[in-house]
């Protein structure tokens, strides 16, 4: 019998060797794929926003730059210019980092004014890199800025306005840790109201110009404050006042309370928060004037309180709080409907602590009206409405015993005297002359 047997062939076995070394590595590259896709999908390359600022370069300035994917371990800047290369920025974060804070200062460094490229590279990790490389124009000159106008000197609770200059592309006015930004009303021509604070013998104000590059440029100035004499009152607190107004307003917070701690948290804790509340509320205003002179007095009522008067508050003959007084209150029938004061945009209708039911409008540039102790409102919030419109009635709510109109005026957030935004003759005199010219 014969046996039958294959004969060896090397030439086979290299072969079979060779495709299973290809399968190997099919499967292997699959699996690195596999794993590079599943690595990409938890992160990626970084990718940042905030890089159209890099697009100009001020003399010295800052970018804040956010990583939209994740966290990145390193970063560097670079800036071209001419065939030379100047380094901006190089730093490694260990924990890694979701933002870029980036300072430049062109001038030092050399860089000069014209076209640049600004090259960043920043990286996640292995095989998580991203360069970008940005056409970039360098502008080491700061804006113009020239006063134009502005008051010497200010009453107390009054309103200033000041007018400036510029060819910058902002301009700002910031004044006892408050912002705000200047309205452009001509070109290179910008507005402003400020409120003159109370108890102050001055206040400080400055102005900064900036361009879009960064540059920028700063102006101070210090406006004298003239004392108003606000009047004085002393109020008896009763038990039956605590009983009627402060408990059923406190409602649930009045367990517990004795009628001095009761009175004092709605005089004091609510009164600040309701304060807050409202310059919250005010911090955005229209970019544009949208009052049409005088301002309107509740029809038919009577004063029954002014601005900026100073209560102290005894109870059983010891002064226990007090409070000032930051708006007008007018009284006339019970529920008289209660007309918009001027133009403007309704921006909140609502219930507001110690001022009851309110209703406030933006008339524009940062002048606001406030209506309070209302017992219901016609408006809503976003509603444009006219002057004389009717956008409630009278009422008691809030800290009330009757019925009566509370009017208030904010100028970028604080209540100001509105005795000056119902006069034509003032309003001509010192904003609407501001805006004209």
């Amino acid at each position: 019998m014969r046996y039958r047997y294959r004969r060896y062939s090397y030439r086979r076995s290299k072969r079979l060797l060779f495709l299973k070394l290809i399968r190997r590595l099919a499967v292997l590259s699959l699996l690195f794929l596999s794993l590079y896709a599943l690595f990409l999908s938890l992160g990626g390359k970084p990718q940042l926003e905030g890089l159209e600022s890099l697009k100009f370069i001020p003399a010295e300035g800052e970018y804040n730059l956010k990583v939209k994917n994740g966290k990145i371990k390193s970063a560097k800047l670079y800036v071209e210019q001419d065939g030379k290369g100047y380094k901006v920025f190089e730093e490694s974060f260990p924990e890694g980092t979701d933002s870029l804070k980036i300072s430049i200062n062109a001038k030092a460094l050399g860089i000069k004014e014209g076209d640049a490229k600004v090259k960043l590279w920043v990286s996640a990790g292995f095989l998580r890199e991203r360069e970008y490389t940005i056409d970039a124009k360098v502008d080491l000159t700061p804006p113009s800025l020239e006063i134009l106008s502005y008051p010497a000197s200010l009453r107390e609770g009054s309103v200033g306005v000041l007018k400036v200059k510029s060819n910058g592309t902002e301009v700002s006015l910031e004044w006892d840790g408050k912002k705000a930004s200047m309205t452009s009303i001509s070109p290179e021509v910008y507005f402003a109201l400020f409120p003159a604070p109370l108890d102050a013998e001055s206040i400080d104000l400055r102005i900064t110009a900036k361009d879009q590059a960064g540059n920028s440029v700063q102006k101070t100035l210090r406006i004298a404050i003239k004392r108003a004499n606000f009047k004085k009152e002393r109020i008896e607190l009763t038990d039956d006042f605590i009983n009627l107004a402060i408990y059923p307003l406190l409602g649930e917070q009045a367990k517990g309370l004795d009628p001095v701690s009761a009175f004092k948290m709605v005089n004091e804790e609510w009164r600040k928060r309701d304060v807050n509340k409202l310059s919250e509320i005010t911090q955005k205003s229209e970019p544009v004037k949208l009052w049409k002179g005088a301002f309107l007095q509740l029809p038919n009522s009577k004063v029954l309180s002014t601005y900026g008067i100073e209560r102290f508050y005894y109870y059983k003959g010891q002064q226990v709080s007090q409070s000032r007084h930051m708006g007008y209150d007018f009284a006339s029938v019970e529920r008289a409907p209660v007309p918009a004061s001027n133009d403007g945009v309704v921006v909140f209708v609502g219930t507001l602590g110690i001022y009851g039911n309110v209703v406030l409008i933006d008339h524009g540039l940062g002048l606001f009206s406030l209506y309070g102790h209302l017992s219901e409102s016609s408006v809503k919030e976003g509603q444009y409405v006219k002057k004389g419109d009717i956008i409630g009635r009278t009422g008691r709510t809030g800290l009330a015993l009757g019925d009566h109109l509370h009017f208030g005026i904010l100028v970028h957030g604080q209540e100001v005297d509105p005795i000056y935004w119902l006069d034509p003759k003032w309003l001509k005199a010192n904003i609407d002359i501001a805006l004209e010219k």
